[in-house]
């Protein structure tokens, strides 16, 4: 099994390193290899279904969330306004990448994460997620920072494109209205 504070504590040690992303995705490399170990760790630690819920390790330089995005889920973009490393170790995320230029959101890219893939996000990107396939992903997310308690996160409209403060409730309702059952 995945010895969950011990990875926190490495994960930790690597804030302190000109190459933290690097440090990180490698870590996260290392514990996606054993999916398993890792469901089952995560089932220890999780208390409930809700995001806090699913919160293995968080203060203010670092989080670590198990995330479980059911089939057909579809967030709206947003910003995390910190690094963040993103490792699918079942199913798939869908990341489509956006740029801001003066309040006009245009999408840049796109990438598709399968089991095995880790994503490093740099602090400004901007992203929107989605499950195109018909069971539950599974992945781990690691972030440069205190993912609850964030100032300047960013969240946008999806009917208008406009960016908005981020909050829990437009962020679940927005994510409500966007993503579609398989």
């Amino acid at each position: 099994m995945v010895d969950l504070d011990a990875f926190a504590e490495e994960c930790k040690a690597a804030l302190k390193a000109d190459n933290t992303t690097k440090i990180v995705e490698g870590l996260v490399k290392k514990v996606i290899a054993d999916p398993e170990g890792l469901e089952k760790a995560f089932a220890q630690r999780k208390t409930g279904n809700s995001l806090v819920d699913s919160i293995v390790f968080n203060d203010d330089d670092l989080t670590i969330i198990s995330i479980d995005t059911p089939p057909g889920l579809q967030s709206p973009a947003h910003n995390h306004n910190m690094w963040a490393v993103i490792g699918v170790y079942d199913g798939e995320e869908n990341n489509r990448f956006f740029q801001d230029a003066d309040g006009d959101l245009r999408q840049t890219g796109e990438r598709n994460l399968k089991t095995g893939d880790v994503a490093v996000l740099n602090p400004k990107a901007i992203h929107a997620i989605n499950n195109p396939v018909k069971k539950v992903t599974k992945a781990i997310h690691v972030y440069g920072g205190n993912i609850l308690n964030r100032p300047g996160r960013s969240i946008w409209n999806p009917d208008t494109l406009e960016r908005e403060d981020y909050n829990i409730p437009n962020l679940t309702a927005y994510t409500n209205q966007l993503s579609r059952p398989l």
